[in-house]
């Protein structure tokens, strides 16, 4: 069966921080195919998929770059010819709103039991945790027996882009395919050729991208693309000659049900593996290992749940109200506009190309000065509407088309992983199951401190007590740090195989050998006397409680992402599972 699918080749360009859980930028020209004297990386990848359920998707590609505009390219197989209307640019912000919307936390709700010796004059007070805080085409060219065809071709934001075809290829069809492509300025790798092989022989297209003169860097930004597929797909095979170790590879799927991988892993990850005091400091390494003990080829479910609980969160009612607001002031001059514009929307995807198309500098101003100091160089000219409606259909509208998407499916679900070069053999392929539960991204646990009249609550034993159903407990001497003894742990609880339907088949079940192996942990911790070292704990009469959390904030940085306050996706009918 010949999945139709496109890829997105991603490169680690993260121009903010945060508890990234990610790797760290780097410097590359693209997960893509760029010049062989700019050394590639790719860092993590993220892409949105829409299922529309017709035969047809929509994907929004992230593409994280940094190096010279000129040595940037991109390229990717796409299964059909792509219409004037069915591609376009997207925005980063709504991969930073909608990531941080779903990131993954874990709470922990701090039970006191019992009656600890009360505090005195020299301090001793409650149990401290640590928190975390949170790129114009020559025509078609022959080889022997070869042609390429340019199936399509245009510019698109500051995108100028290609489709090509290679007809009668023969047994190496990407010959002819690399020798278009250099000719025409796109620089291909060693070992490129043979990766683009395979989606030739299938008989895909190439969508070839490259920045118009005169853009840089600052204006690449996401592309979306609507194409004919059976399935969504990464063909990730694509993505080892650019990969870094334990590259992060994070979807979201907007669909009918909940999105599962279909020829990769489902992976369940042993919570107990996670610091729950700063879940951002070992997550990722969890995750690895955990898809290393999978074979390198498994995803973790990190949110799944009805769109409506997205609802908002990439483009807001309070955004458009504060658009029209801004669009519809009058402005005493138009520095005064401008700069209500900057204030606003400076950081948004597409506000300097909109700028740059619409504004007129003083003589002798560089624009990349202009951009450094806007107040610097007098008042420029410009038509206010003009740069109005700029900023609103090439800044603003592409929000609003992502937030369209999410509200046009029924269900939306995140999926991350993390894979090496030397496992990206198998193109991950994604299928909807109706039959499973919604996963929320909120983990909740129970901290109980045991409490002795002799000892200080900062003095005395604690547990963990997971949803999963296992126990933790440690000491007054571990505060603030997760006991080192779980590394040696399973990082997952199961691995399980799913597909279209029913609750699938287990892999692996690791759970007896986490179960005793806390055991066998738990049994050095001491307890005082009266108080049970296991399971679920409710809260006992007399007892306190108090939420510390979110001790581990979301997961990964906000990229970006304006310091307003966003609704949490929690809400609190959505049923947890792992």
């Amino acid at each position: 069966m010949k999945h139709r699918f496109f890829r997105n080749l991603l490169a680690p360009a993260l121009a903010a921080a945060g508890a990234l859980g990610f790797a760290a930028p780097a410097d590359a020209c693209g997960g893509f195919f760029c010049s062989q004297a700019q050394p590639v990386n790719q860092a993590a990848e993220r892409i949105i998929f829409a299922d529309h359920g017709d035969g047809t998707v929509t994907a929004i590609i992230q593409i994280l770059y940094e190096g010279p505009s000129e040595s940037f390219s991109w390229l990717l197989p796409i299964a059909s010819v792509p219409a004037e209307d069915q591609i376009g640019v997207s925005s980063d912000f709504a991969f930073s709103r909608l990531q941080s919307a779903t990131n993954p936390q874990f709470n922990l709700n701090t039970i006191v039991e019992g009656q600890c010796r009360r505090n005195d004059a020299n301090g001793n007070g409650p149990l401290p945790v640590t928190a975390d805080s949170a790129g114009p085409p020559r025509g078609d060219s022959e080889g022997p027996g070869a042609q390429v065809a340019v199936e399509a071709a245009g510019v698109v934001g500051s995108f100028q882009y290609v489709v090509i075809s290679v007809e009668n290829g023969g047994a190496d069809p990407a010959a002819p395919a690399v020798e278009w492509l250099t000719q025409n300025g796109y620089d291909i790798p060693p070992g490129g050729a043979a990766l683009i092989a395979p989606y030739l022989a299938e008989g895909m297209h190439l969508l070839a991208l490259r920045l118009t003169k005169g853009s840089d860097t600052g204006s690449i930004r996401p592309i979306r693309l609507t194409y004919a597929a059976s399935a969504p797909m990464i063909p990730i095979k694509l993505t080892a000659v650019a990969a870094n170790q334990d590259m992060g590879v994070m979807t979201w799927t907007l669909s009918s049900a909940r999105a599962v991988p279909m020829n990769y892993n489902a992976l369940e990850l042993n919570e107990a593996r996670i610091n729950w005091f700063n879940a951002a400091s070992n997550y990722e390494q969890v995750v690895t290992e955990a898809a290393d003990e999978a074979g390198g080829q498994g995803f973790v479910t990190e949110f799944a749940g009805p769109s409506e609980l997205l609802d908002q969160v990439v483009w807001s009612a309070a955004d458009e109200s504060q658009w029209s607001s801004i669009r519809t002031t009058t402005y005493p001059s138009l520095d005064q506009m401008f700069d209500t514009l900057y204030a606003n929307y400076q950081g948004y995807s597409g506000f300097w190309d909109a700028v740059r198309r619409t504004v007129t500098l003083p003589a002798g101003v560089e624009f990349a000065d202009f951009q450094l100091c806007p107040t610097c160089y007098g008042e420029p000219e410009y038509s206010p509407s003009a740069l109005l409606t700029a900023i609103d259909e090439d800044v603003l509208e592409p929000l609003r088309a992502v937030q369209g998407l999410i509200g046009d499916a029924p269900y939306a679900t995140r999926l991350y992983s993390t894979l090496s070069a030397a496992e990206m053999t198998v193109d991950p392929v994604f299928t909807f199951n109706p039959d499973l539960p919604a996963v929320d991204n909120i983990h909740r646990a129970n901290r109980v401190i045991e409490c002795d009249p002799d000892l200080y609550e900062s003095e005395a034993p604690w547990r963990i007590d997971f949803p999963q159903g296992t126990t933790i407990r440690g000491s007054a001497a571990d505060v603030g740090s997760w006991p080192g003894a779980v590394a040696a742990q399973p990082p997952n609880l199961r691995v399980l195989s799913l597909s279209s339907s029913g609750e699938g088949a287990v892999l692996a079940d690791n759970t007896a050998t986490i179960v005793q192996m806390l055991d066998t942990y738990n049994a050095g911790i001491p307890s005082p006397d009266g108080h049970a070292s296991g399971g679920l704990c409710s809260l006992p009469p007399g007892a306190r409680s108090s939420t510390s959390g979110p001790l581990a904030l979301a997961l990964g940085a906000v990229l970006g992402v304006t310091a307003r306050r966003r609704r949490r996706v929690s809400r609190g009918a959505r049923r947890p599972s792992h």
